[in-house]
């Protein structure tokens, strides 16, 4: 991976960090207090996402789920959209998996490289990847819903899997992709 690159991830993933640093330090009985680790969160993930964007650098599909769901909240603290609010709180952790899954089943719908973020010609390979991951997406949510109170089984775990889960994916399918560009010049170049 390139320095510049390597950037790029680090600047991309940095709102959940600041989500999470700011969180801990507030009392989080009070609703209110939620509004600023959800608005500096947000605003660093419009900031990272539009240079990301202007760089022509793709965006991980995982963080782009997070990011929304960072951006939702903010919505609804600053509107007062209780009922959103509301879902979040009983959601706890399973909510930001849950927009992660809202992003998977968009990104498989509508974009080439799909929810696996790996752009191939075979679209077969990019729907069957994308929805391995989907699925882990699903079980995390699962888990994590399931599991809500117990920190470590519904809060880091799955999160940690799911984004285990896709770099091992994201590799197998990039070996894949280059194998296959390997035979076609193989191939060509035999003709």
């Amino acid at each position: 991976m390139k320095k510049p690159l390597l950037l790029f991830r680090v600047m991309e993933a940095l709102p959940l960090p600041v989500f999470l640093l700011y969180a801990a330090v507030i009392d989080q009985s009070i609703p209110l207090n939620w509004l600023g680790p959800f608005v500096a969160s947000s605003s660093i993930a419009i900031l990272t996402t539009t240079m990301l964007l202007v760089n022509k650098v793709p965006l991980n599909r995982l963080v782009i789920g997070i990011s929304l769901y960072l951006i939702i909240g903010c919505f609804a603290l600053l509107t007062n959209h209780t009922w959103l609010n509301e879902m979040y709180r009983i959601l706890e952790a399973s909510g930001m998996l849950a927009s992660i899954i809202i992003v998977g089943v968009v990104s498989l719908l509508v974009n080439p490289a799909g929810f696996i973020g790996v752009k191939s010609p075979d679209r077969k390979k990019v729907v069957i990847f994308s929805l391995a991951l989907l699925l882990v997406a699903l079980l995390a949510f699962v888990l994590s819903f399931s599991l809500q109170g117990n920190k470590l089984l519904s809060e880091i775990i799955p999160f940690i899997g799911l984004f285990a889960i896709q770099g091992l994916l994201r590799s197998q399918m990039t070996n894949t992709v280059v194998e296959g560009n390997s035979e076609a010049r193989k191939i060509k170049n035999f003709t």
